[in-house]
C-alpha cells in the first residue's frame, strides 16, 4: 500500500468518516443552525467529547497530521491541533504568523471509531457560540461570536504553570544547558516539558525535575543537577529564560524527546539504549 493510501486509511479510521447520516450515528441529537446533527459523544474530565469529524457541520476543513498524530481544524485565517493523548492544543493564527500552545482541562482521545475533541473548547476558539450545558440541550450556532482569547496562565503567557515550577525549570536548563547552544537550550526545556505532557512520568514540573527512582536500595536521580546540588546555586540567564519561553510556546527542537545527555559524560545504558531523535551541541536527544 502506498503512504498516501495508508496515511488517508489512518485519518478515515480516527477521524471517522466525514458527513455521517442520522440513522448512522447514534443517540446524541445537537443541533447546528437549528438543524439535528446525530454524533456519538461522551463526558470527559467534565468535558463533552464529540468526533472530531462533527465541526465538518459548521463549516470547518477537519484533516489529521500524521507527524504529530493530531486532529487539525481549519477554519479561516484558524488552525488548531489537538494531539491524541494531549491536554493541550496548539493555535495558529495568521494574526500572529506563529503557533502558541493552550492547556485544556481534558485530553484529545482516540476511540475504535473516531478521535474525540471537547466540543466547547473547540467550538468556542473557533468563534462559534455554543448555548446549554448538557448533552440534552446543548446547541452550536456559527453566528461569529468574539473570538475566544487565548488562556492565560498563572505566571506567563500560555505556560499554564506556576511560578515556582517555572523557576525551577529556568535553573535546571541553566544547569544542564549553560553552555550549549541557545537551540540546545530550548531543546533541553522541551524535554523536561515533554516529560510532563507523558502519562509514563510526573505531572508537574517539579515532580519531573526532583523525580528520584530507588532501584536494588540505589537512588537514581533524573537530573544531574539535582544530584550535585547545582540546581540551588545557578541563576538562569536572559538567554535561557527566552529558550525556556519558546519550549514554553510549543518549540520543540528535540523533536518530542523524553531524554538527553552528554556521551562524553554518562555511561548510562538505559539512556544510550533510547531511539535518538537528534544531537545538538554536546547532548544526544531520545525518546
Amino acid at each position: 500500500m502506498k503512504k498516501t493510501a495508508m496515511t488517508t486509511a489512518l485519518a478515515t479510521f480516527l477521524l471517522g468518516a466525514v458527513g455521517v447520516q442520522p440513522s448512522e450515528a447514534a443517540s446524541t441529537p445537537i443541533p447546528v443552525n437549528g438543524k439535528a446533527v446525530y454524533t456519538d459523544s461522551f463526558i470527559q474530565n467534565d468535558s463533552m467529547m464529540v468526533p472530531a469529524k462533527f465541526f465538518t457541520n459548521a463549516g470547518v476543513q477537519v484533516g489529521w497530521n500524521e507527524n504529530y498524530h493530531s486532529v487539525t481544524l481549519k477554519k479561516g485565517d484558524m488552525i488548531l491541533g489537538l494531539p491524541s493523548g494531549k491536554n493541550y492544543v496548539d493555535v495558529y493564527t495568521k494574526q500572529s504568523g506563529t503557533w502558541k500552545r493552550e492547556y485544556i482541562k481534558t485530553t484529545t482521545t482516540d476511540r475504535t471509531d473516531s478521535t474525540y475533541i471537547p466540543l466547547r473548547y473547540t467550538a468556542e476558539k473557533l468563534g462559534f457560540t455554543l448555548s446549554g450545558n448538557s448533552p440534552a440541550t446543548v446547541s452550536l450556532s456559527t453566528q461569529q461570536a468574539a473570538p475566544k482569547p487565548s488562556a492565560q496562565p498563572k505566571d506567563t503567557e500560555n505556560s499554564g504553570y506556576t511560578k515556582e515550577d517555572l523557576n525551577w525549570l529556568y535553573k535546571l536548563t541553566e544547569a544542564e544547558a549553560g553552555g550549549e547552544p541557545y537551540e540546545g537550550k530550548v531543546a533541553v526545556a522541551a524535554s523536561v516539558l515533554n516529560r510532563v505532557h507523558s502519562p509514563e512520568w510526573p505531572n508537574t514540573l517539579k515532580e519531573v525535575i526532583f523525580q528520584v527512582d530507588t532501584f536494588n536500595g540505589k537512588s537514581y536521580y533524573q537530573y544531574s543537577p539535582v544530584l550535585d546540588k547545582r540546581i540551588y546555586n545557578v541563576q538562569a540567564s536572559k538567554e535561557t529564560i527566552a529558550a525556556v519561553q519558546e519550549a514554553l510556546h510549543g518549540k520543540d527542537p528535540s523533536r518530542s524527546a523524553l531524554v538527553f545527555y552528554n556521551p562524553d559524560k554518562t555511561d548510562n545504558q538505559w539512556v544510550r539504549s533510547r531511539p535518538v531523535t537528534v544531537k545538538i551541541g554536546s547532548h544526544v536527544f531520545s525518546k
